[in-house]
């Protein structure tokens, strides 16, 4: 008997006879004394798979509770946590709740990321490994960290069950050894680690290692576990298909259609003849639908559920012949715990990286009280250190509280590539090698370079100290190639400098929090100026040095939930600084001047204050508010050539060194040492990914720069002390880096300024 596709007035009118066929089978069991075995089978189908909740909603309101099922891909993630004593309302309210384009992503949120790593997550087009003296490909887009956190913490109800068969509904799902082609059954082990195999789509997501298997999706050879079931025990097959057959001539119209439906022509056969295996068939309508449309997450559940109630009936009958047999299985969710004495802590899959890395940043002693909270929470914070492609754990307690956390390695040598280009700046290539535990243990080095029109070249060496890895020294260096120019009043570019700027130093700071640091830096930095046009300076002037050296403490917090756009979080610095040393020289024509004669450079001490903070405050799911305000207090005498004390003030995209945005002047325009900024605006995402923002600018330097420090030397804007300016984005996170066009006039000029804004600026 199979009922596929009714409406639900033929769906009624099939009742008399599936109730007549099923009292001819029900007094065959009778006369053995046995309740038939009801299996339920969950087919493949990407986001098209999130109707099976619907159709479980329908089960759970017939009273038909499955005593086996089994799943491929989506249909193995909502089988495994259904067999495991979800309900179907519990599994609604997670799919409504998930960051879908999150949990699908290979990136996890900034504020996930150490403070050390933050300046270079997300800052990338292209990411490859150098492993045994070759080039090394992903062999996927996704690794799947986001889904492993989430699929470890929703099975934690089942960490220490090993045999799928224990679970409060025996459960099995279905992977494809990409090495031999064949289906592999998985009922054992860690239902996590099953359901990632079980969907883990070729070329997309990575595959995953399970005993000597390689895994992909499941799909490729069974898309409809029936078999599975029948060999379980199931008397009765009820299946839920939401994937489709092979797609007719009319829509082979693409290399890539054609493509597609050649890897899936097995799969398709296979499909059929487990379909004819089943005995009520429920088969949503999702047309309109494709593996991918997990936005319309919402209208596929309601797919699902229009589904399971076209067949309400046909459960119903079916749970009261069952009932007579007496009552069915009743499905409950394990206890779990909240917090957990651990009697020991495993480490499984590192192979470079030492136990002492890992077991440090846990934060865990044994045999004290340590919730399930902390053990989320520091696994983020290790896996944010970067160190790591995937991690995730499992609790077991079947004879001492164990925590076993597994990882997957990155491979040490890591090369990434970006491009950027903006209007002000014009464009570069970046390339980025990435070296970690090569030098030292527990430490990472990093060499950038950004092939641009304004070149920068950095270094930065950065190792974690001690047993728990609470501090660390770094050390870095860069050099940066620019051209500073100089305006009139009328906005025109009167001089050109080219600057030659290079800075090393020696930091020491805090790795405690996950979004914060603190600690004291020496820096040693250099800057060589050299008019390049200099209508409007002295042309005798061939070459202006400056170099110091400074001591500075500071304290930063970023927890920005993205590098560009961020919709919500909030960034601080607070830092101080003096120079210690300071020495500078002119050439005129061919005589060395040396110190500050003519007033051109300051060689006593220079204090600088500097305090800013970068708040984004969510005020709906689609609306931000967008503050920033920073305050730059300074010993330093003003019109002077120290370019290291002074901030480059102008443009839409601040520059590498001592640079801040102000929308509506030119880049660089401004040369300030003591001056306030503060910005307020409004971003809209207009759907996904897609913003537009709207901000009012201000600058002032003199107060409340006055207030904080009285004899500060005031610079002028023009020939005022403040300004205000308005200004307009529209910007896009596309898959190739983000994508903007701004615009915006300040108050005291006659003319817009725009920019167009291309790639992973920084």
């Amino acid at each position: 008997m199979r009922l596929q596709k009714p409406a639900v007035e033929n769906c009624l009118r099939l009742i008399p006879a599936l109730c007549i066929a099923w009292l001819l089978f029900s007094m065959s069991c009778l006369a053995q004394n046995q309740r038939p075995k009801v299996g339920l089978v969950l087919s493949g189908g990407g986001a098209k798979g999130i109707a099976h909740v619907g159709v479980l909603k329908a089960l759970e309101e017939a009273g038909l509770t499955p005593d086996y099922i089994t799943g491929t891909s989506m249909g193995s993630i909502v089988g495994g946590l259904y067999s495991i004593g979800y309900t179907a309302d519990e599994l609604e309210e997670l799919v409504n709740s998930l960051d879908w384009g999150q949990m699908l992503s290979n990136k996890i949120p900034l504020d996930k990321v150490t403070f050390e790593e933050k300046f270079y997550y997300g800052r990338y087009l292209l990411d490859f490994y150098y492993q045994n003296k070759k080039i090394k490909l992903p062999q996927g887009i996704i690794e799947g960290q986001s889904l492993m956190e989430l699929f470890s913490t929703l099975t934690r109800p089942v960490h220490d069950i090993t045999d799928f068969n224990q679970f409060p509904i025996p459960f099995a799902c279905v992977g494809t050894d990409i090495v031999t082609g064949k289906a592999v059954v998985l009922n054992r082990g860690s239902l996590a680690g099953s359901m990632r195999a079980s969907m883990a789509i070729p070329s997309i997501f990575t595959p995953v290692k399970i005993d000597d298997h390689l895994l992909v999706d499941g799909g490729l050879v069974r898309n409809m576990p029936v078999q599975e079931v029948l060999d379980m025990g199931a008397d009765i097959v009820i299946g839920v298909f939401v994937s489709s057959d092979l797609d007719p001539e009319e829509k082979l119209t693409s290399a890539v259609s054609i493509l597609f439906q050649s890897t899936f022509i097995s799969s398709a056969f296979d499909t059929r003849e487990q379909l004819a295996m089943c005995d009520i068939l429920v088969e949503p309508e999702l047309e309109d639908f494709s593996s991918g449309s997990f936005q319309s997450s919402a209208e596929i559940l309601d797919k699902g559920k229009e589904a399971g109630q076209a067949y309400l009936e046909v459960f119903k009958k079916l749970a009261d012949s069952l009932n007579q047999f007496g009552p069915g299985r009743k499905v409950e969710k394990p206890d779990l715990e909240s917090s957990y004495i651990f009697d020991r802590v495993e480490i499984v899959g590192n192979k470079v990286i030492p136990d002492e890395f890992l077991l440090g940043k846990m934060k865990i002693k044994l045999g004290d009280t340590t919730s399930i909270e902390h053990v989320e929470q520091q696994l983020e914070v290790i896996f944010g250190t970067q160190y790591f492609e995937k991690i995730w754990y499992e609790i077991l307690t079947e004879n001492e509280n164990v925590l076993r956390i597994h990882v997957l390695e990155r491979p040490r040598i890591q090369l990434r590539f970006s491009y950027h280009y903006d209007s002000e700046r014009k464009g570069g290539i970046v390339g980025n090698i990435t070296m970690r535990n090569v030098l030292l243990n527990r430490s990472r080095l990093i060499f950038e370079a950004d092939l641009a029109t304004n070149p920068i070249v950095s270094l930065d060496y950065f190792k974690y100290l001690g047993k728990r890895q609470r501090v660390a020294v770094r050390y870095n260096a860069l050099f940066s190639d620019q051209e500073l120019p100089t305006y009139d009043s009328l906005d025109n570019v009167t001089s050109t400098f080219d600057n030659n700027y290079f800075s090393t130093g020696i930091t020491l700071q805090s790795t405690t929090v996950q979004s914060s640091t603190f600690g004291g830096r020496i820096e040693w930095s250099s800057n060589k100026l050299t008019p390049k046009i200099a209508d409007g300076f002295n042309r005798s002037i061939n070459k202006i040095q400056y170099n110091n050296t400074t001591l500075s403490a500071f304290h930063r917090f970023d927890n920005h939930n993205h590098r560009y756009f961020p919709t919500r979080g909030i960034r601080t610095n607070l830092e101080i600084s003096t120079t210690i040393s300071n020495y500078g020289k002119v050439v005129v024509s061919d005589t060395i001047v040396v110190g500050d004669t003519d007033g051109i450079i300051q060689t006593s001490n220079i204090t600088t204050l500097v305090v800013q903070a970068t708040p984004i405050i969510p005020l709906s799911q689609r609306f931000s508010l967008l503050t920033k305000l920073r305050l730059r207090v300074s010993s330093m005498e003003s019109d002077l050539l120290n370019l290291s004390e002074y901030d480059f003030v102008g443009g839409f995209i601040p520059g590498p060194v001592n640079s801040h945005e102000y929308w509506g002047m030119g880049i660089n325009e401004q040369l300030l040492a003591n001056y306030f900024f503060g910005k307020l605006g409004l971003q809209w995402e207009v759907k996904r990914n897609l913003f537009v923002q709207g901000v009012f600018n201000y600058l002032d330097t003199e107060y409340p720069v006055k207030w904080v420090y009285p004899d500060a030397d005031i610079g002028s804007i023009g020939s005022k002390n403040r300004t205000f300016s308005l200004g307009a984005l529209i910007g896009y996170n596309s898959p190739v880096g983000p994508l903007a066009v701004a615009v915006a006039k300040d108050h005291n000029k006659s003319s817009w300024k725009g920019s167009l804004i291309l790639g992973f600026y920084f």
